[in-house]
């Protein structure tokens, strides 16, 4: 056996074992980052790359080649997916610094290494049915249209980032409708990955507002819109979550309801108006609705028949 086959040999691990290598493995990727931030200025740029490209080869390498249970990866393969991918993106980020990029990453750097990410957790989401590589895929996608737009038209304003934080949204939920037939937990996670960028809106709000360099205020953090994007978000992916029985995403509507208090509440006067009476109505209705008196159903139609020709009946029924 050549040296060849007894690596790819060592990158297919019996089933038994992968649980335990993708338990280490995130271990592993937790030091690895942990070592990048604190001798980030000890090594030279081009020991990080090898560094973590090797650690990013070795983790994506048994991701790849374990057999698939059912047509699809295992937890334990989906985590050493997203362990590998994750330090892929550092590694590109550490080459376009040896090539030059300034750091903190520039917005065109930014934009061609999550193109590049994106290229890359692609396979897996189409060859290996990998859901969570999809997601992986779409974030990079919205990623590499956020520093574009930087790149290409300068530091935007925050109203600028929301639109486009709301079109990646609108992308992700489309893409979700095409999958759902024939790939629903791809769908799920694209939904997910939609709340996510809608999330973004009321937390980059609120951050703004508490440091120093932000644009929000606490005295409104969010326009009246924006505040009904985030709450419809919610509701949306509360019913989504609930319909199609996907915790993650009703979780993750609980989160964007519990922003849309934050940002409602910030700066607002002792009042009622506006917010709190129209959900108030709005909650009450549907209660109310849910809650009516049940009335009996009216009596079934009476069946009628049509009277078949002589010509088309049976013998037996002349």
């Amino acid at each position: 056996m050549s040296r060849r086959d007894e690596l790819l040999e060592l990158l297919r691990p019996p089933a038994h074992r992968v649980p335990v290598i993708a338990s280490g493995a995130v271990l592993f990727t937790a030091g690895l980052l942990l070592e990048e931030q604190r001798l980030d200025d000890r090594l030279p740029n081009g020991v990080h790359l090898l560094l973590v490209a090797a650690a990013t080869a070795l983790l994506l390498g048994v991701a790849l080649l374990s057999p698939l249970e059912g047509g699809r990866p295992t937890a334990s393969q989906s985590v050493l997916l997203v362990c590998g991918l994750l330090l892929l993106e550092i590694a590109l980020l550490e080459l376009a610094r040896i090539l030059g990029a300034p750091y903190p990453t520039s917005a065109a750097a930014l934009t061609w290494t999550s193109l590049a990410l994106a290229a890359v957790a692609a396979y897996p989401a189409r060859r290996r049915n990998a859901a969570i590589a999809t997601m992986v895929t779409a974030i990079a996608l919205g990623v590499a249209v956020l520093a574009a737009a930087e790149w290409l038209a300068g530091p935007l304003s925050p109203t600028a980032y929301r639109w486009l934080l709301l079109a990646i949204a609108l992308a992700c939920v489309l893409a979700s409708l095409a999958l759902r037939g024939g790939s629903p937990r791809h769908a799920e996670l694209l939904v997910v990955t939609a709340g996510l960028a809608t999330l973004a809106i009321p937390v980059t709000a609120g951050a703004g507002a508490l440091l120093p360099f932000g644009s929000g205020t606490a005295a409104g953090l969010l326009p009246g819109f924006w505040e009904l994007v985030v709450l419809a978000a919610g509701c949306g992916l509360v019913a989504y979550g609930a319909v199609d029985r996907a915790p993650g995403a009703a979780w993750l509507g609980v989160a964007h309801l519990g922003a849309f208090v934050v940002v409602a509440s910030a700066g607002a006067d002792d009042t009622l108006l506006w917010w709190p009476l129209t959900l108030l109505v709005l909650g009450g209705a549907v209660m109310a609705a849910g809650l009516r008196p049940r009335r009996p159903l009216p009596p079934e139609p009476a069946g009628y028949s049509v009277e078949r020709p002589l010509a088309s009946r049976a013998d037996g029924e002349r």
